[in-house]
């Protein structure tokens, strides 16, 4: 399954070429939909040119292909209109399994819509290694039963929606301080270990159903005593521990071939052979394909990979191609493709999900929730350990209208340096909200704040000012800074992630989550303080307001009668109480409906009459 990337591509580029050439003549059995670094970050995929690209290739392939795209967090993982869930460990913290069957279920559906029926997803792995690079809040947390929980959910709620799962990264990846997509990593533990931590959510998998296995680029010495060889190549754990103990009798599919974990050991031909030989059915994102299928070729004449070898995975693959249907409609409905993607309904599901993750670690000097009837002039300090051009994008527009001035301030690892900040003198705002934004990405090598951004955090923290802290991603941030009295966390940086953390921020919605890891020496599994929701509510006003309104009443009274205007409406607030009261009717026609509490004027031009009143009384 080699890589493409759903954008507009014209059937004379040398990509579209290149796509023609692996389906016509290298007859693949199908692609990965991903996405590409542009010089603002990472780009994702298009929808309707994802549909219509597939479709070209459907119609050249001989079988049909099959798709499939990491969608962990949503389509919106890959597919830029897709929607958008948080991380899973921000999932988890709501303590809410049911969520990520929900997650399962839209994921399956949308991706069915866009042409992807194979979803690389869910996470497997039990992160309980602090210093993980790269999985981190992929996973749900570092409690074995609490993870297998999610996810044999998120497993059936693909599975049930004409989607198929795949747990990853046999057998469990949670345990590593390297980044596998760098190097080869290595996972420490006896074989009882294993058992009883790394295995544990991979057998609830099976259990539970799950169409295929992803075995991650690691060495695992508990199971394979090379420590040159990845669980991606090794016979003992592909085939004697996931096949003949495990019993699992779907899928296998690599990790992507690509990766550093294997191309730094073997080269892409020798990788794939090795892959096969050890048990893979599908070899995902290589990075030579034409090498890779040359080297299997090759195998098969010599036999060094027996031809039943083969026929075993192609049985598999083309079993799970029929049971999604794939042999009668392999093609996008692209007619009714925004009937089916990116539903208000899937969005308003996502929101909720975020919303009951925020979890609120500590608030010492009890500054939450923030009172967003009162003036309160806020700096906001947006700081991503990621190449960022807009730190803040999502949650500057939720803060500024509830607050009466914003000022803000933004920095990340390539556009804008931590260094250039120079933060405004304490007495020209009221409260500080430091923003950090830690995303998880490959390559990468780690999940920390650099240090210049670390010494920013520090500075307001010491401005004498009340300071907020509300972190995005890795939840490890909170023991590099023992003196934030309040901490605000949600463990995603998704985009409904960011809203969820605001519309806590000032109460609109509860903070009930519960942080599903340890961080050594700050947080313990489990920790979260709950806060209840302080919505901005109106209630009608009492009879004794309504006595005081009578002369403006009478106002619009004389006024109709005085033919100065049709009708109107009068709204009158007062703390939290408001009274609508309407006048008249719509026109001065004698058929005319008449004015109600829910008729919507025109505010135009108001600003000249208040701003010169307002003036005048003062």
């Amino acid at each position: 399954m080699p890589y493409y990337f759903g954008v507009f591509t014209s059937t004379e580029s040398a990509d579209y070429k290149e796509l023609l050439h692996q389906v016509e003549e290298n007859h693949v059995g199908g692609f990965i939909l991903g996405t590409q670094r542009g010089p603002l970050g990472i780009e994702r995929s298009q929808v309707y040119p994802t549909a219509a690209l597939t479709n070209e290739l459907q119609k050249h392939a001989k079988l049909p292909l099959l798709i499939g795209a990491d969608f962990e967090t949503g389509t919106a993982m890959r597919i830029d209109e897709g929607t958008s869930f948080p991380s899973p460990m921000a999932v988890a913290a709501a303590n809410d399994p049911r969520a990520a069957y929900t997650i399962g279920k839209i994921t399956a559906l949308e991706a069915r819509a866009a042409g992807v029926r194979w979803i690389f997803a869910p996470d497997a792995d039990v992160n309980n290694n602090p210093d993980n690079p790269i999985i981190n809040i992929r996973s749900f947390g570092e409690d074995p039963q609490q993870v297998s929980e999610y996810v044999s959910q998120f497993i059936r709620g693909v599975e049930e929606n004409s989607g198929l799962s795949s747990a990853k990264h046999f057998p469990g990846h949670g345990n590593v301080s390297v980044d596998s997509h760098l190097s080869l990593a290595t996972v420490p533990g006896s074989r009882k270990e294993l058992e009883a931590t790394e295995l544990v959510p991979f057998r609830v998998a099976i259990a539970a159903g799950v169409s295929s296995v992803m075995p991650g680029h690691l060495n695992v010495p508990a199971f394979e005593p090379d420590p040159s060889v990845p669980a991606t190549i090794s016979r003992n754990i592909m085939t004697g521990l996931l096949r003949d103990e495990l019993k699992f009798k779907g899928l296998i599919v690599t990790d992507a071939m690509d990766m550093g974990g294997v191309t730094s050991q073997f080269a892409p031909g020798d990788a794939a052979v090795r892959a096969v030989e050890a048990g893979a059915d599908v070899l995902l994102q290589l990075p030579v394909p034409d090498a890779a299928m040359a080297a299997l070729e090759e195998a098969v004449k010599s036999g060094g990979i027996p031809a039943a070898r083969i026929d075993e995975s192609v049985r598999r693959i083309l079993q799970a191609k029929a049971r999604l249907g794939l042999d009668k409609d392999r093609l996008v409905d692209i007619d009714h493709l925004n009937d089916k993607f990116a539903k208000p309904e899937y969005e308003a599901q996502a929101q909720a999900i975020a919303d009951r993750g925020v979890t609120l670690l500590r608030d010492n000097a009890h500054l939450l929730p923030l009172d967003a009837t009162r003036p309160l002039r806020v700096l906001l300090v947006s700081l991503s350990a990621d190449a960022d051009p807009y730190p803040g994008e999502n949650i500057e527009p939720e803060i500024r209208w509830r607050v009466e001035s914003l000022t803000t301030l933004r920095a990340d690892t390539q556009f804008a340096s931590a260094s250039w900040l120079k933060l405004p003198p304490p007495e020209s705002y009221d409260l500080g909200i430091a923003a950090l934004f830690v995303r998880v990405a490959d390559r990468k090598g780690n999940v920390g704040l650099p240090d210049n951004q670390r010494a920013v955090v520090k500075q307001m923290l010491a401005s004498g000012k009340p300071v907020v802290v509300v972190s995005f991603g890795s939840p490890y941030l909170i023991e590099n800074f023992p003196d934030a009295k309040t901490w605000l966390a949600e463990f995603s940086t998704n985009d409904v992630s960011q809203r969820a953390a605001v519309r806590a921020l000032f109460g609109q919605v509860a903070t009930q989550g519960q942080i599903p890891v340890t961080v050594p020496g700050a947080e313990k599994r489990g920790d979260g303080i709950r806060l209840a929701a302080n919505p901005m509510t109106l209630q009608p006003a009492p009879a004794d307001l309504t006595s005081r309104l009578k002369p403006a009443f009478d106002l619009m009274t004389r006024a109709i009668t005085d033919s100065a205007i049709p009708g109107g409406v009068l709204a009158v607030g007062l703390h939290d109480q408001l009274i609508v009261r309407p006048f008249g009717k719509l026109t001065r026609e004698a058929k005319s409906p008449a004015v109600t509490a829910n008729t919507l004027y025109d505010m135009a031009s108001l600003t000249k009459v208040i701003v010169t009143t307002t003036c005048g009384a003062d």
